[in-house]
């Protein structure tokens, strides 16, 4: 059992054990990580949404530092994120790519390879590119806050130093690694929806 830590948090009492809490964060949804982080569940969030979470407590009623402070005393660490930890997720990314088609092309000639390398690159770019495009739509209406536009610079870098790998990897090769939009097939639907 976790040990019960008692404390007062801008005069109010917090009475949870961190079992409680990954209790009580089970089925959240984590929302975007400005400076700082936790991890709960095995996911990263925001120390102040884990502590208004848990508690009920209006957000703008504590600061991070407190809720960095409650969340680390009863047994979670707290750490700030960094573009640092985006560039060694994008690092990481580009191996399992290059393992992934090294082997590919060791099993099934160069060709699969070629395939294989495009379609392992367009995994590794598709959920930061609909991140991105997220992010863009965005600014079309209420605009980014300055952390997101921190995260938005963060995410583009990502994707142009992964490219740049991508590209340096095939450089001289006359291969064009990059994977295929999916404009076909929205060209194709909106023809079948209009009967032109």
């Amino acid at each position: 059992m976790d040990e019960r830590v008692q404390m007062k948090v801008g005069g109010r009492d917090f009475d949870l054990t961190k079992q409680e809490v990954e209790a009580r964060m089970m089925d959240e949804d984590p929302e975007l990580i400005q400076k700082h982080m936790v991890e709960v569940n095995g996911q990263m969030f925001p120390p102040k949404q884990v502590l208004g979470h848990v508690t009920g407590w209006d957000l703008t009623t504590f600061t991070t530092m407190e809720a960095q402070r409650v969340l680390t005393r009863i047994g979670f660490v707290c750490a700030e994120a960094r573009a640092g930890r985006i560039r060694q997720a994008g690092q990481f990314i580009m191996d399992t790519v290059r393992d992934s088609v090294q082997e590919t092309m060791s099993d099934h000639g160069d060709s699969n390879f070629e395939r294989g390398f495009s379609a392992a690159a367009g995994i590794a770019l598709r959920p930061i590119q609909k991140r991105l495009d997220d992010l863009r739509e965005q600014m079309k209406g209420k605009g980014l806050s300055q952390a997101e536009q921190a995260f938005y610079a963060h995410l583009d870098e990502l994707k142009s130093e992964i490219e740049a790998d991508c590209d340096r990897f095939w450089r001289g090769s006359g291969v064009d690694w990059r994977p295929l939009k999916p404009v076909v097939k929205a060209a194709i639907r909106r023809t079948d929806q209009t009967g032109s």
